[in-house]
């Protein structure tokens, strides 16, 4: 019996501990709360922009852009996405120190939701008020912003959205845009390589409305190239001690364990739990959240991380790719200038890369930029990755990037494998709820 998970968040993060584990085949899946992870929000129909709101220059002065950000800094996991407003204005302080955009600096207001949905809309309600633009923001909660948005056609949301609806709306651009479902050339990759393996596989998925959306979408494209899951469960990310869930995976056979849609610390202590219980997996693959000196760590050390497998449409931000990609080394030059002591991570990447691709079309809406000119420019960006830093994708098709690099954790390290100095495998589709999407060319 799993015990009891209290959560202190918001309404629809239930914290009653575990209600049902239902049984389909071989996979197991445990809820934990009365209704599983039900955070709500709803968008509402895209309003259509009126002229008024496609003239408007709210946020920008003759000297200044100003646009807001909204993430989860405070709440039950004290600077949750912390790295977000840090990476957004990281890169602000770097293109300010070479002129800003037309002579305007950019000027960020990072606002924190506390891991608070209604929060998180009061919040963009203010942003679409006060600041030109919403820039590399990052919340569980997004969704609750969505109907702001919505509402605000002619206000452009540049960030990475964890919400389907929010990031189908016209006015939203992602650097990566996330769709339901998961580039094919890693899984099919490590299924050549333990072809066994997959089909006992199993993953601990953070219980959040956003989290279980897109897990349900790389659920389908595992699924469709031949893996099956022995175990699933729903896990509060403030939850620390994995033994029983060790124990269960041991026990059902599991051989690869998914390390995705949860932090470097839940899965750190996973697998330190694994090694306590003398369960060593085949294989433990990550497509992010364990690239982390956290992650070694909490997992008790090399010896029980190293063999990890990373495959990520990131490049290796912590400095691996410094020498290769110039992006990698002025990523890491500006974060540590801005924020020295921080560990930079994958959210800070995602607020650099969002603030990078804001100011492309900042520059391209002119000396005298309106939210109207800024959003007609957004539309034309069909290719973009961060100068190399991130895998390209079509922020303005929509078209999430299918492209990954893979490493693996070698002697403590993190390692590439191929391409082995920098590049993509840009083999396989981008494969998702709505099946294979178009190619993004490096």
């Amino acid at each position: 019996m799993h015990r009891m998970v209290r959560w202190s968040g918001l309404r629809g993060l239930v914290a009653s501990g575990l209600a049902c584990a239902s049984i389909a085949g071989s996979t197991v899946v445990i809820f934990a709360g009365t209704a599983g992870a039900t955070a709500t929000g709803s968008c509402g129909a895209p309003a259509t922009a009126t002229s008024s709101q496609l003239n408007s220059t709210a946020g920008v002065t003759k000297s200044t852009v100003n646009v807001g950000n909204i993430s989860i800094i405070s709440g039950p996991v004290p600077g949750l996405f912390q790295g977000a407003p840090y990476g957004t204005q990281a890169y602000f302080d770097y293109l300010n120190a070479h002129g800003g955009v037309n002579g305007r600096k950019i000027v960020l207001h990072s606002l924190d939701d506390a891991f608070s949905g209604t929060q998180n809309q009061s919040e963009a309600q203010s942003t679409v008020a006060n600041d030109f633009a919403n820039v590399g923001s990052f919340s569980l909660f997004d969704n609750y912003s969505c109907s702001v948005f919505a509402s605000s056609p002619a206000f452009a949301d540049i960030s990475y959205s964890l919400d389907s609806g929010t990031s189908s709306l016209p006015n939203t651009f992602s650097p990566q845009p996330i769709g339901q479902g998961a580039p094919l050339a890693g899984y099919l990759h490590l299924k050549k390589l333990y072809p066994t393996a997959v089909t006992h596989t199993a993953s601990l998925v953070s219980n959040a409305a956003t989290a279980i959306q897109q897990w349900d979408g790389q659920k389908v494209a595992m699924q469709h190239v031949g893996y099956k899951f022995s175990y699933v469960r729903l896990v509060s990310p403030i939850e620390t001690n994995f033994t029983e869930d060790a124990i269960a995976m041991k026990n059902k056979g599991v051989k690869l364990v998914l390390l995705s849609y949860g932090t470097p610390q839940i899965y750190g202590a996973l697998v330190k739990a694994m090694a306590q219980q003398n369960y060593h997996p085949q294989v433990a693959m990550s497509d992010g959240p364990i690239y982390d000196p956290r992650f070694i760590a909490e997992a008790g050390g090399t010896k029980n991380a190293n063999g990890a497998w990373l495959i990520q449409d990131l490049s290796l931000y912590l400095g691996q790719d410094a020498k290769s990609i110039p992006a990698v080394a002025t990523f890491d030059t500006w974060m540590k200038k801005d924020h020295p002591g921080f560990t930079p991570d994958l959210y800070s990447v995602f607020g650099w890369a969002s603030a990078q691709m804001f100011a492309q079309a900042l520059k391209a809406a002119g000396a005298s930029p309106t939210r109207g000119k800024l959003l007609a420019e957004l539309k034309k960006i069909t290719k973009f990755s961060a100068s190399g830093l991130i895998a390209p994708s079509n922020p303005a098709k929509k078209i999430p990037p299918n492209c990954v690099l893979f490493a693996r954790i070698l002697n403590g390290k993190f390692q590439r494998v191929a391409p082995t100095t920098k590049g993509w495998d840009c083999s396989q589709p981008y494969y998702g709820i709505h099946g294979a999407l178009p190619k993004v060319s490096p």
